[in-house]
């Protein structure tokens, strides 16, 4: 988080907060701080893509466990900026409001999905948008 308690732009790849590898096996802390009320866990094949859509309020950190994924995003609230990044293993990136975003694996992948907001079906709070 910045200094004013907002999350950082989502166009930067962000690293494990901590990492802990020895004999009894790996121990990896995302991240540390933020809103977070759901955790999610999923496996996409390759050639899979989720997303094609943006959230008015909630904000979220993807982060990939293994595999890879290309993450495209439109930043709506600026005029529309696109940007593209290309996870590995143990990176992830931070998708907030009024960001469209497509995440397509390229690779057989595992990930952690932090959401800010519970999925509520009275107000989904997904507006589809698709990126080509």
């Amino acid at each position: 988080m910045t200094e004013n308690g907002a999350l950082p732009p989502s166009d930067r790849v962000h690293p494990p907060t901590y990492e802990r590898r020895d004999e009894r096996g790996d121990f990896v802390e995302i991240v540390n701080e933020g809103p977070w009320e759901t955790v999610i866990h999923g496996r996409m094949h390759a050639g899979a893509t989720l997303g094609q859509h943006y959230h008015k309020e909630c904000r979220a950190l993807f982060y990939l466990v293994s595999g890879r994924a290309e993450v495209s995003i439109v930043h709506l609230a600026e005029g529309g900026q696109r940007s593209r990044e290309v996870l590995g293993p143990r990176q992830g990136i931070y998708l907030l409001p009024y960001e469209t975003h497509k995440i397509h694996f390229t690779e057989e992948s595992a990930f952690v999905l932090l959401k800010s907001y519970r999925y509520d079906p009275e107000k989904p709070d997904v507006y589809p948008h698709p990126i080509a």
